[in-house]
């Protein structure tokens, strides 16, 4: 008996070193940000260097875009790139998150997202109104914004935001749950995996591993067309300090959750607005949407069919055209 457990001991230890080995002979150099890749399109606006870069000719009306998350990145929403054709299309990853700088410390808070849209609508604004086009919680920034600075927006884009407010909020908050019991092998394996990153000279590259990886694995039921993300969806990385300290944050502090308003300002706001909801979505697709409807003075709900959450990799053709006719 005492053998055979010591065999299997050494057979652990075995084990647990050539693990270590091949972390140590065969490292993951995970996507490089702006810090370390200067062949990336950046800008830098607050004092803070973005993955920022637009299309489409500067004299044409401007369209800021603004990626899901908390902590996604604009990825994946290159596929409205043909609006380039008529719009001048500003893509930018946000504090923290996708290709941006890493070097940032402290809090990431609402007011420093805000803050820095802000700062695009000025800079690429230049004294003009622009139009603000957001996916989930880019919708959700978008909202918010126009009810701090109205008069720096002509219209507005939503494409499905999730919380709005928290009391309006209820079905989105109970689909926010963890993985399911048949994922925690891949997961696991995306741990293993994670401690070949090398974090010598960006000491956030494995967490943003972990979930940029994993997010494959964790989500699509009631949210995309047959519970299942496209397989052609993809981001660049995904960040979990902002998870941390934004949706985290918020789920395990009532008090933070509560203070979270995107819409009792909205009807300051004079321009038009269109939300966008999918049929596929259960949870907060189109149906849920007609709720936010009230909140905005000039709005309007358009459904996608045969789309899930991530309307553009479902439909293209047919959301382009929605929200082309929407702008003209």
């Amino acid at each position: 008996m005492l053998k055979r457990t010591f065999v299997s001991l050494c057979a652990v230890a075995a084990i647990s070193i050539l693990f270590y080995a091949v972390a140590i002979l065969m490292p993951i150099t995970f996507i490089k940000t702006v810090d370390e890749n200067e062949e990336l399109p950046s800008i830098t606006l607050n004092g803070y260097k973005f993955h920022a870069e637009t299309m489409g000719d500067e004299d044409k009306p401007v369209v800021i875009v603004l990626h899901g998350g908390p902590g996604g990145d604009y990825r994946n929403l290159l596929p409205i790139a043909p609006l380039a054709e008529d719009y001048r299309l500003v893509f930018y990853d946000q504090r923290m998150t996708g290709l941006s700088s890493r070097k940032a410390e402290g809090t990431i808070s609402l007011k420093s997202f805000f803050d820095d849209l802000d700062a695009f609508v000025d800079h690429y604004g230049k004294g003009k109104k622009v139009t603000l086009l957001g996916h989930s919680w880019g919708a959700m920034m978008a909202s918010g914004y126009i009810g701090m600075h109205p008069e720096k927006i002509d219209k507005i884009i939503m494409i499905e935001p999730g919380i709005l407010r928290p009391d309006l909020s209820q079905e989105f908050l109970d689909s926010q749950s963890g993985p399911t019991y048949d994922v925690y092998l891949d997961l696991m394996l995306v741990w293993l995996s994670s401690w070949r990153v090398d974090i010598s000279q960006d000491k956030y590259a494995r967490e943003d591993y972990i979930l940029s990886t994993a997010y494959k694995f964790m989500g699509g039921k009631d949210v995309h067309c047959g519970d299942v993300i496209p397989a052609n969806f993809e981001g660049w990385r995904a960040s979990r300090k902002v998870l941390d300290e934004t949706v985290i944050a918020s789920a395990n502090d009532p008090k933070l959750l509560a203070q979270l308003d995107f819409i009792t300002d909205a009807h300051k706001f004079d321009g038009d607005v269109l939300l966008i909801g999918s049929t596929c979505n259960k949870v907060y697709g189109a149906e849920y949407q007609k709720r936010h409807l009230p909140f905005y003075k000039n709005a309007k709900l358009e459904t996608i069919e045969d789309a899930g959450h991530v309307i553009f990799y479902d439909q293209l053709e047919v959301s382009l055209k929605v929200i082309s006719d929407f702008l003209k």
